[in-house]
């Protein structure tokens, strides 16, 4: 295989492909149904950010190259002009022994440094993330104890004003406690595309993100 289609394929991110071929995506376990046998189970096809793949029910693998074909039954020109698309190069076929002429070194470049810039704002939303994930599963954890302990004030109370404090602490805390717990349901279950989105977003806008769209989104989980 000549060097620069591996290099044109490499441009092209597995979750992006994956998604242009028409697999239900989940960064999160990296397996789906295997679009090439056409089974439903949820894990027969696994895959990983180097870009290589292998169903374990029928026993189809390879590269991201080898992908194109299989899903698209199509030629191996085809195949790269698929992915040549995806990262933004052009592809240009040569006649001859030389196979073909790649992408100029300044398109590859620009390509290459576009899909450096994505891989690092990548990897910083997904530390975000985990930031996020850790923060509101503590604060989850904070908001039961305290409840814990002020209930645990309710059966030692002797008068009906000291019971009645119990109660208006308890309801004071129960919409913090119900926040808490969606976010962090939330955070570890909603698809890649919406984590991003939260990540992204400005405090203002995660709780219109996690109670108007959590029940819906998180649904379509991969």
């Amino acid at each position: 295989m000549p060097a620069n289609a591996r290099e044109i394929a490499a441009l092209v991110p597995m979750p992006r492909l994956l998604e242009a071929l028409g697999f239900r995506v989940s960064e999160r376990t990296r397996r789906a149904p295997c679009l090439m046998h056409g089974g439903s189970n949820p894990t027969a096809f696994a895959w990983t950010d180097g870009g290589l793949w292998k169903c374990h029910s029928c026993g189809a693998g390879g590269d991201r190259i080898a992908l194109v074909r299989a899903v698209q039954q199509c030629e191996f020109r085809e195949a790269m002009e698929f992915l040549a698309a995806l990262a933004g190069v052009e592809y240009r076929p040569e006649r001859g022994l030389q196979g073909f002429e790649g992408p100029s070194s300044v398109q590859f470049g620009r390509a290459r440094a576009i899909h450096e810039r994505a891989e690092q704002a990548a990897w910083r939303v997904r530390d975000d993330v985990l930031r996020l994930r850790s923060y509101y599963g503590d604060a989850l954890r904070r908001v039961e104890r305290l409840l814990c302990r002020v209930g645990q004030r309710l059966p030692l109370a002797r008068s009906e004003a000291e019971r009645e404090a119990v109660w208006i602490n308890l309801a004071l805390l129960a919409p913090a406690a119900t926040y808490f717990l969606t976010a962090h349901e939330f955070l570890n279950r909603a698809n890649a595309s919406l984590l991003a989105r939260f990540a992204l977003a400005a405090s203002s806008e995660r709780r219109a993100l996690i109670f108007g769209e959590s029940h819906a989104d998180t649904a379509k989980v991969s």
